[in-house]
C-alpha cells in the first residue's frame, strides 16, 4: 500500500482569476502559438517530459544539419563557432551566472555524473539530498554508498514538503561533502527556496559543495546563480526551455572553478602538453566533451534566446496561472486527490484518480491528441509509495480552451 500523503486540494475553491490574472498583456501568447505549429491539432501538456520546441529552434537544428551534410561536421563546427560563443552568453544570462562557468552538456544526467566524477569523495563522507528530488539524482548517489562507503541523508521536509532550512542549519553542523536540492520537482508542484538553502550551506562550518537540480525550472522559473550561491547548477534542456532533446546545460561557480579539475578530461576540457603534463581549460569548458551534438547546442541556445525575449517573467506568469487553473478545477471535484504541495507552486500538476489508473488516463487521452504524463511510483518512492501518478505540465503557449479541454476529458474517462 502506498504511505498517506498530505493531500493539497481545496475542495470547494474555484479558481481565483483575480490571484492569478491574466497574462496577456505582458505575454505574446499568439507569438508563442504561431510558432508552435502543432497546437492546432494538439493539445500538449507534458512540458515538464519534453515540450514543443518553437520553430526557431528546430529551423537552427536542422539548418546546421544541413551545413554538416554540405561541408562536413568539422568545417560547420569552425563556420558558426562565432554564433556558439554568442549563445553561450545567452545561457549565462539565462541563469544570472558568469560566461565562464558555463558548460553545455548533452544532458542534466551527463552534468550530474562528469561533477560525480570530479568531486574527491572518500568512505564516510556525508552527501544529503532534498527529499522531493528525482531518482536520477538519487541512483548514482545510492551506487557511491555500496561503491565507497559514503553516507547519503535525506533532508527533512517542512510542513509545506519544502525543504526545512533551519533542519538544514541543524545537520550540517555534521561535517558534510555535498548538498543536493531540487529547485522544482519532477513528481510534485513545489518550489524550493534554494536561495535560503544556499545560504545555510555557504554558512556551514565544513562548507559543503552545493548543487542544484534546476532540470524543470530552466525556461519556466527565474534563476539567480548568484543569489542561490551554488557550487553547480544543472539542467536539461527539453523541459519548460523547448530546447532539442539530447541537450543540457551545467554552470559551475567560482570555487568550483578554483578548487576542481573535472574528472575526467576529454580533448575539448584540456591538452596533453607533452609526455607527463596536461593543461586543464581555466573555464567550465573544461566540463564539456569534444563529441557532442553542434546542431542540438545550437538549438539550445536558440531555446535560451527565445525564452529571454519572450521575458521569463511572462513565462512564469502565465505557466502558474495555467497550473493553478487546472489545480482549482481538479482540487475541488469529488473523484481526485491533488498531491502538491509547497507555498509557491510550480507549472507541474500532479493528481492521482480514485477511480481510474494514471497509465489508463494517459493512454485514452492519448487518442483524443492530448499529452500528460505517468510519473512511476519509483520516480520518487519515498514520496509516492508504490503508486504512480498522474502528470499534468502546462506551458505559457496552452491557452484556456487547451486545459478545458483535457478537464472535459478527464471528468469523461474517470467518471
Amino acid at each position: 500500500m502506498s504511505p498517506p500523503l498530505v493531500a493539497a486540494d481545496r475542495s470547494g475553491q474555484r479558481f481565483d482569476s483575480a490571484a492569478h490574472p491574466d497574462p496577456s498583456t505582458s505575454l505574446n501568447r499568439h507569438r508563442l502559438r504561431s510558432d508552435t505549429p502543432s497546437v492546432g491539432h494538439l493539445v500538449h501538456l507534458n512540458n515538464a517530459g519534453a515540450s514543443l520546441p518553437p520553430r526557431p529552434v528546430t529551423e537552427r537544428v536542422i539548418a546546421h544539419l544541413r551545413l554538416e551534410e554540405q561541408i562536413g561536421g568539422y568545417e560547420a563546427a569552425d563556420r558558426v563557432a562565432e554564433e556558439w560563443q554568442q549563445g553561450r552568453e545567452s545561457l549565462a544570462d539565462l541563469v544570472g551566472g558568469q560566461l565562464d562557468g558555463i558548460a553545455v552538456m548533452e544532458s542534466s544526467t551527463a552534468a550530474l555524473h562528469k561533477v560525480l566524477s570530479t568531486v574527491p569523495l572518500r568512505s564516510g563522507d556525508r552527501i544529503v539530498v532534498a527529499g522531493a528530488e528525482y531518482a536520477g539524482t538519487v541512483l548514482p548517489l545510492l551506487q557511491l554508498t555500496r561503491r565507497m562507503g559514503v553516507q547519503l541523508d535525506f533532508l527533512a521536509d517542512g510542513p509545506d514538503g519544502t525543504v526545512d532550512v533551519d533542519a538544514l542549519s541543524h545537520q550540517l553542523r555534521t561535517p558534510t561533502r555535498m548538498v543536493f536540492a531540487v529547485h522544482a520537482p519532477s513528481h510534485n508542484g513545489l518550489i524550493n527556496d534554494v536561495a535560503a538553502i544556499g545560504a545555510v550551506t555557504q554558512a556551514a562550518q565544513h562548507r559543503p559543495w552545493y548543487v542544484v537540480d534546476a532540470c524543470q525550472s530552466l525556461g519556466q522559473l527565474p534563476i539567480d546563480v548568484a543569489e542561490i550561491g551554488c557550487d553547480f547548477l544543472m539542467a536539461s534542456g527539453r523541459k519548460y526551455l523547448r530546447g532539442p532533446r539530447g541537450t543540457g546545460l551545467l554552470y559551475v561557480g567560482p570555487r568550483a572553478l578554483a578548487d576542481l579539475d573535472a574528472f575526467p578530461l576529454d580533448v575539448r576540457g584540456g591538452s596533453w602538453s607533452n609526455e607527463r603534463d596536461i593543461s586543464i581549460e581555466p573555464t567550465a569548458v573544461r566540463f564539456e566533451n569534444f563529441e557532442r551534438s553542434v546542431a542540438a547546442g545550437l538549438g539550445l541556445m536558440a531555446a535560451a534566446d527565445y525564452a529571454r525575449k519572450i521575458g521569463i517573467g511572462s513565462i512564469a506568469g502565465a505557466v502558474s496561472r495555467n497550473a493553478e487553473y487546472l489545480r482549482s478545477h481538479l482540487g475541488a471535484a469529488s473523484g481526485w486527490r491533488l498531491l502538491d504541495r509547497g507555498k509557491r507552486r510550480s507549472g507541474i500538476v500532479v493528481v492521482r484518480s480514485h477511480t481510474t489508473s494514471a497509465e489508463q488516463i494517459v493512454g485514452q487521452l492519448r487518442k483524443e491528441r492530448v499529452n500528460l504524463h505517468v510519473v512511476p511510483a519509483t520516480s520518487s518512492p519515498r514520496q509516492l509509495g508504490d503508486e504512480s501518478a498522474l502528470r499534468i505540465s502546462p506551458h505559457a503557449f496552452n491557452n484556456q480552451a487547451d486545459l478545458d479541454r483535457a478537464l472535459d476529458l478527464l471528468t469523461y474517462i474517470t467518471q
